[in-house]
């Protein structure tokens, strides 16, 4: 899900908001960019041409981000997709959301996400955001991408969690 330059605006108004008491007022502004910071990514998918067995030996998703944590100490980085296409360990059926382990080797150019035990093939347009240790498990826990977990927060109130 993209976000129109409006929507990023209300984002970062509510999340300047949520963290104006726990961040030092010097340093909030640069640490709401860096959470509000995103790049589209538009990979060439050479695995659908090259290799036409690929959903043998992976899964394949669609309207996917890859999510950095960015207040932990080592840089760690998620993949989420809301729409399985296949995956050749029948984990999930077609449209089923994905979460996955820490990403072990993100290959932009091919579209190629490893895991620790799996492949992903990325099929179409996606972003790479960034997010707090607590958003990541709250997209685990109510299975939603980033933007989706912040305007719940925003508009409704909070998921779950302790005051971060």
């Amino acid at each position: 899900m993209v976000l129109d330059q409006s929507e990023r605006q209300r984002q970062a108004a509510h999340l300047r908001e949520q963290y104006r008491d726990k961040i030092p007022s010097g340093e909030l502004n640069a640490f709401v960019n860096k959470l509000c910071a995103c790049r589209t990514i538009k990979p060439q998918p050479y695995w659908a041409i090259n290799e036409a067995d690929i959903g043998m030996r992976a899964a394949i998703v669609e309207k996917w981000e890859i999510v950095n944590v960015i207040n932990i100490d080592e840089p760690v980085s998620f993949l989420f997709s809301d729409m399985l296409i296949s995956d050749y360990k029948h984990r999930g059926k077609r449209g089923d959301y994905v979460f996955t382990s820490p990403i072990e080797n993100f290959d932009i150019e091919r579209g190629l996400v490893q895991t620790r035990n799996s492949l992903y093939c990325l099929s179409g347009e996606g972003e790479e955001l960034n997010a707090t240790l607590l958003e990541i498990c709250k997209m685990s826990a109510i299975k939603q991408p980033l933007h989706f977990v912040r305007a719940i927060e925003r508009d409704i109130g909070r998921i779950m969690g302790s005051e971060e």
